[in-house]
């Protein structure tokens, strides 16, 4: 189990319509393309090595003003697919820590969900801390601690990960609520608050 002393979600004093923020950064990864804006939110979704096979693989089309509920779907691999590595608690505690390790000083977290073989995450990044530069901390680190754990080599999480910007409160609402209810609709859990390795379960410790 994780340390419930742990930090709750931070909820940003405002979601930043990134339609009205200059200078967009665009970046290309891999075969997909990503804009970055500072100071806005993202939903942000990053898989298993394994966790879709290669001749599934593709680009998803989606739509700047996608309903957030399609675009999380659309976004989101099957949660059995692959090794799975994340479906063990030790493993999954490492990947949920490195979330949490920089809470509230490089990035404020709107919510979390560990899955057995992907990870879904609502951030803000703070002036100073892109989301490329958390993703890479956050990929790279848990990376080396799960093969370490394991006692294994090799890759661990796909190269790609796929991010969206959170236009508005509502859509910040709808992929808090995707994200925490994740394990719910796959049928490993009743209840969000009872994953062990989401921010649902530290809701109502919030003001």
């Amino acid at each position: 189990m994780t340390d419930p002393k742990k930090p709750a979600p931070i909820v940003p004093d405002r979601v930043i319509d990134p339609r009205t923020q200059p200078h967009a950064t665009p970046i290309w990864r891999g075969n997909l393309p990503h804009l970055y804006k500072e100071g806005c939110t993202y939903f942000v979704t990053f898989s298993l090595f394994d966790a879709v096979p290669g001749h599934l693989r593709r680009k998803p089309r989606v739509e700047a003003d996608a309903d957030p509920d399609a675009l999380a779907k659309k976004l989101d691999p099957s949660p059995f697919g692959g090794s799975c590595l994340l479906k063990e608690s030790k493993v999954a505690s490492v990947v949920e820590n490195t979330l949490l390790h920089f809470q509230g000083e490089r990035y404020a977290l709107g919510a979390w969900c560990v899955m057995p073989n992907h990870v879904h995450v609502v951030v803000t990044p703070f002036p100073g801390f892109t989301l490329p530069m958390v993703l890479h901390s956050w990929k790279s680190y848990s990376a080396h601690e799960i093969n370490s754990l394991l006692e294994r080599e090799g890759s661990v999480w796909e190269q790609e990960s796929f991010d969206h910007l959170v236009r508005d409160e509502r859509a910040f609402g709808k992929f808090v609520s995707y994200t925490e209810n994740n394990p719910v609709k796959a049928g490993l859990c009743e209840k969000s608050e009872l994953w062990p390795f989401s921010s649902a379960r530290y809701r109502e410790h919030q003001d």
